[in-house]
């Protein structure tokens, strides 16, 4: 049997100094295949899903048994062993994981998810509940919302994607469902 989910200080050491890819998920209500074939298609080293519905999360870890996936609840979901929120440390970078309805989030605004995250000492921030993607630098951090997987408002079904290296962000995409980019953010200063 494997854990449900990893705890605050499980640092992701085994990648740490090397590349790492990262796709992030939210808001897949049940609709499993998107990110399967996304894992599938992309192979990343970790998964972050953000809530609505957390037995996806779980469906994906029995499919892919290899890969570390770090999931917080949301709105919709009720299993009270997986957290509200959480700290990990993928690749060397600290991110906050949020669903982001206790923190007020809206369609316009990120709420206090970046407040929160720099309490916790995160550089980037994750969120999802408002199925839009959006990707900005607010109070320090980057807040990144990488919309709905399955039901979107606004935009095509989406999701995010990091690449880590040396223990920093290099880019974030927001990509569609198929992987084709909508949104590149760069964090390497030439």
């Amino acid at each position: 049997d494997q854990p449900r989910s990893r705890g605050l200080g499980d640092v992701y050491k085994r990648q740490e100094g090397k590349y790492v890819k990262v796709l992030v998920f939210s808001d897949s209500h049940g609709y499993n295949m998107s990110m399967a074939y996304a894992i599938e298609r992309e192979k990343p080293d970790a998964v972050l899903h953000l809530g609505d519905h957390t037995d996806d999360a779980d469906d994906i870890r029995r499919a892919f048994p290899a890969l570390t996936i770090y999931h917080v609840r949301g709105n919709n979901d009720f299993d009270m062993d997986v957290p509200l929120f959480a700290v990990v440390t993928v690749g060397g970078v600290r991110m906050y994981l949020t669903h982001g309805h206790r923190e007020r989030v809206s369609m316009l605004h990120s709420g206090l998810v970046p407040a929160r995250a720099r309490e916790e000492g995160c550089s980037f921030a994750f969120f999802g509940h408002t199925h839009r993607m959006m990707a900005e630098r607010e109070q320090g951090v980057f807040v990144c919302n990488p919309g709905s997987i399955s039901l979107p408002r606004g935009g095509p079904a989406s999701y995010a994607r990091l690449d880590i290296e040396g223990g920093m962000v290099r880019t974030l995409e927001l990509v569609d469902e198929d992987g084709a980019l909508l949104r590149k953010e760069s964090f390497v200063r030439k």
